[in-house]
């Protein structure tokens, strides 16, 4: 039985469960945007300042006051957009027999003997709403403006990694003690673009810190375990455009960033994480089915509300043209 929020929200438990284990697999948002869940479409959330960076004397003599060290608070207001799509399914590819009818009349959709179809049509959906999802975060994450003053390195020529001179590591090291000044922590994300990865996947420095005694086969886990990074993600998700011309998402770039765990609890507003993706409650979620009697469609619907925002913008720094 469906609980008083699903019904509010007109959530199909069923197709929800679908929904949620569905995807394309190779989208990678939600690494550099983690979820930060809302109960509201719009709230102010505090942002801390820089006084934990800075240096204070902290001596005391006996009985004398305590050193206070006030926190400077920016108030950042986060909402979150409502994203939606429907997905018609004719009702010649539904198995009518299994459908119950209520007392109006109306036919209701028996989705646990019609998965098949529910699959395909929550497939879509998802794929559809996240891929939305992803051209947005790669908007935001790939454009210079989005970075502090000095948080951005635009690779050309000889310095391309794709280009035997590059130094894709010693870029990295230099990238990291920038972020490190600006935030006091060490980056623990490096997001490749497909392209980006392609060209540490040949670059004669990333290359020779390999062991010789092991297949040379550039991974993301390996590249993560010479970097001292928790993780690497390779973004290699495709679009395509109106006249069919398909596309990367992330193009040529690669991003590394700070970016925090985000429990249960929500998010430690003291650390300096590079970006959030400020999700509603409960979302995504499928809508229970419903008849369009003109068309004599079933329409499958599924909605996120959310939006990709940029916490700290010094906790990230940005590599133009790797390839």
């Amino acid at each position: 039985m469906m609980n008083t929020s699903q019904a509010r929200l007109g959530l199909n438990p069923i197709l929800t469960a679908l929904f949620l284990g569905l995807g394309q697999g190779n989208l990678a948002a939600k690494e550099l945007f983690p979820e930060l869940p809302m109960a509201l479409r719009g709230m102010t959330v505090p942002r801390m300042g820089t006084e934990r960076l800075r240096k204070y004397d902290l001596a005391r003599a006996p009985g004398a006051d305590t050193r206070r060290v006030d926190i400077h608070w920016d108030g950042v207001t986060y909402s979150v957009v409502q994203k939606a799509v429907d997905i018609p399914i004719p009702r010649e590819n539904i198995d009518e027999a299994s459908n119950a009818t209520i007392a109006t009349g109306s036919p209701v959709m028996n989705v646990s003997k019609n998965l098949d179809m529910s699959k395909t049509a929550m497939m879509t959906a998802m794929s559809i709403l996240e891929l939305d999802y992803e051209l947005e975060a790669a908007a935001i994450a790939t454009l210079p403006t989005t970075y502090a003053a000095g948080n951005v390195l635009a690779l050309a020529g000889v310095t391309k990694w794709s280009a035997a001179t590059g130094v894709p590591l010693t870029d990295f090291d230099t990238a990291a003690g920038i972020v490190r000044q600006k935030t006091g922590r060490n980056p623990n994300l490096l997001q490749l673009s497909a392209q980006a990865f392609q060209a540490l996947k040949r670059n004669p420095q990333v290359l020779n810190s390999m062991s010789t005694t092991a297949a040379r086969i550039l991974t993301p886990e390996l590249l993560a375990q010479i970097l001292g990074y928790k993780k690497v993600v390779v973004a290699d998700a495709v679009w395509e455009n109106g006249s069919g011309v398909v596309s990367d998402v992330w193009g040529n770039n690669a991003i590394l960033a700070f970016v925090p765990e985000i429990g249960s609890n929500g998010m430690d507003l003291g650390q300096p994480g590079f970006g959030t993706t400020n999700t509603l409650k409960d979302h995504p979620f499928a809508e229970t089915p419903w008849y369009d009697w003109e068309a004599k469609t079933w329409v499958y619907g599924a909605t996120y509300e959310r939006s990709p925002q940029i916490a700290y913008n010094g906790a990230g720094f940005l590599f133009q043209n790797p390839f």
